[in-house]
């Protein structure tokens, strides 16, 4: 064996020793991050801080009552009238809300997990997502070099959807402890945007996870049964397996587009958070 082959050799199995590394952790990792949201609402820090904006937007609340009641004392005509009988019910319902938007979130996220567990089993880590991705830990996917490649693209795969699932697990986190103050901006009709905003932003973080439990349900299905490719092979089950661990990377981008509304890169809060933490860091 020549030199040249002995170098190939040693970084192919450099390659495959890496992905393999890499690949294990990271899949475990995605495992227990995807199937499960975190109940945001039974952590003490959590509680303190939804408090804090609890506080702060019952004490807006004050304000736009007294506020109200000046303008309506101030004038009696007609419209005045009317306009507090569309505000007033407004007021009452933003408040209920948000008074009550910790033990809301914490419903949501109790549905959610609820809804997962229902398709996929009470715990689908262990079996439906092992079962999915042992494929990939095969030495015979079509060779060293693309046993190398396969492993490689998976665990730079499954290392981005974990690093992409705890920031869904963060947003959640700042969502609920933002609610208070989020669907306080539903009492007046200049800043119900903002409230629908967190409507949507919370509903995608969550809408994201039973997404992916069907889409994990579907695609172990098809790595099980590749005939519906026309092909069975270790090969195929590999780039199977490799694309739907980049549909799951891909579903929380697009879902949070929808959220948003147009490309999040392109939104304007994102950038204005982008742009404070790139300041915070210099």
């Amino acid at each position: 064996m020549d030199i040249t082959s002995q170098v190939i050799q040693a970084i192919n199995g450099w390659l495959q020793s890496l992905g393999q590394s890499v690949l294990g952790p990271a899949l475990t990792a995605a495992g227990q991050l995807i199937f499960q949201t975190p109940a945001f609402d039974a952590l003490a820090p959590v509680k303190q801080s939804w408090a804090i904006a609890r506080d702060v937007a019952d004490a807006l609340f004050v304000l736009a009552f007294l506020l109200g009641g000046v303008l309506v004392m101030a004038s009696g005509t007609f419209e005045t009238e009317y306009s507090a009988k569309r505000l007033l019910p407004r007021l009452v319902l933003a408040a209920v809300l948000c008074n009550a938007s910790l033990a809301l979130c914490g419903a949501l996220i109790r549905l959610d997990n609820a809804l997962v567990t229902g398709l996929l089993g009470p715990d689908p880590s262990s079996s439906l997502w092992a079962q999915a991705t042992a494929g990939l830990g095969r030495p015979d996917l079509g060779g060293q070099v693309v046993s190398s490649l396969l492993s490689l693209a998976a665990a730079i795969l499954a290392v981005l959807l974990v690093a992409v699932y705890i920031v869904r697990d963060l947003i959640l986190l700042l969502g609920t402890v933002l609610a208070p103050l989020a669907l306080a901006a539903y009492s007046l009709p200049q800043t119900e945007e903002l409230a629908e905003l967190w409507w949507r932003i919370y509903a995608a973080g969550l809408l994201v996870q039973l997404g992916q439990a069907v889409l994990i349900a579907v695609g172990a299905q098809l790595v099980a049964h590749t005939e519906w490719l026309g092909a069975s092979s270790a090969l195929v089950s590999g780039l199977v397996l490799v694309t739907l661990l980049y549909l799951l990377l891909k579903m929380p981008f697009l879902a949070y587009r929808w959220a948003f509304r147009q490309p999040v890169r392109q939104n304007r809060i994102v950038q204005v958070i982008a742009l404070a933490a790139k300041t915070v860091a210099a």
